[in-house]
């Protein structure tokens, strides 16, 4: 949290050490002029002096350019260091991802630098000891591996935090698990080692995107099980080939069902169903509920 508190304004982190479980705490909502607001235990809130208010009149109001200081401290004030995660539309720091709005630079049809920074969304990661264990029960297969499995949930159902675990879980079975971690937010590395736990037997890549991490699993770590995050329509290509070459995978993509997935655009080019045998979905609410489906579309 240390990491957290040197980002925002000195306001914010009173009120979060006194009056706020910071276990709870996942996400804060910085736009200029704005209330902020808060992912907290679940719900979004505001924050205010008192604590959290569901009045955004009692809130607190960020200044003009709070998103441009917060982004500042982020870098070390030399935006330079992060052009290329900015362009991504985040930055990653001891484990926290900053989602960064602002005004595109382009530079001959590309974007090329992203200023006038208008919002921060600060996702603080934790983990969850446990909460993938209605999923792992489901994934192992009876001969030894693990099924490939894909985990799909809309925006902030908690898809993350469950694939963490997963990995916790299956590296503490035994299998060597190659984990990209692209966005610096599955184990949070600092230091040369990851600060969330992911398991004994887990090898993580940060920062780099899963084409070159799928390639690198096959050349030269031999892998068990491929782990990764948030699959875009074009992944599937690098998700077939680690299949292909004996490497379970395991993976997550936003959707709201099996359905809405299996309906998605970006994923018309191949079935999925060619490539996962095991499908988890996340429901959202506050009452989060689970269903694993079998290749098939069948629950299981």
């Amino acid at each position: 949290m240390e990491e957290l508190y040197r980002l925002i304004p000195d306001e914010y982190v009173g009120v979060i050490r006194s009056r706020l479980d910071a276990e709870r705490l996942y996400e804060i909502r910085i736009r200029n002029r704005m209330p902020v607001r808060v992912g907290y235990g679940g719900e979004y809130r505001y924050l205010s002096s008192h604590g959290l208010t569901d009045d955004r009149r009692d809130a607190f109001v960020a200044g003009a350019r709070e998103a441009e200081n917060i982004v500042m401290r982020a870098c070390g004030r030399s935006l330079y260091t992060v052009t290329e995660t900015l362009k991504r539309g985040y930055i990653a720091i001891g484990g926290i991802r900053l989602g960064v709005c602002g005004s595109g630079v382009s530079a001959g049809g590309v974007l090329s630098a992203v200023k006038d920074f208008t919002a921060v969304n600060i996702r603080i990661p934790h983990a969850v000891t446990g909460c993938a264990v209605p999923i792992a029960g489901r994934i192992f297969d009876p001969n030894g591996g693990v099924f490939n499995t894909l985990i799909i949930s809309p925006p902030g159902a908690g898809k993350t935090t469950v694939l963490r675990d997963l990995c916790r879980i299956i590296s503490d079975r035994g299998f060597n698990v190659l984990l990209c971690d692209e966005k610096y937010e599955l184990a949070s590395v600092g230091g040369g080692a990851p600060a969330l736990d992911v398991g004994c037997c887990t090898d993580v890549v940060s920062g780099i995107d899963k084409r070159t991490v799928t390639e690198m699993a096959i050349a030269h770590m031999r892998p068990d099980v491929v782990m990764t995050d948030e699959l875009t329509g074009g992944d599937g290509e690098y998700m077939r080939r680690a299949v292909h070459c004996g490497i379970a995978v395991v993976a997550t993509v936003h959707a709201r069902d099996l359905g809405d997935f299996l309906s998605k655009p970006e994923f018309m080019n191949y079935d999925p169903r060619n490539i996962f045998s095991r499908f988890a979905v996340i429901s959202a609410g506050l009452r989060r509920t689970v269903t694993v489906f079998d290749g098939e579309g069948v629950p299981i």
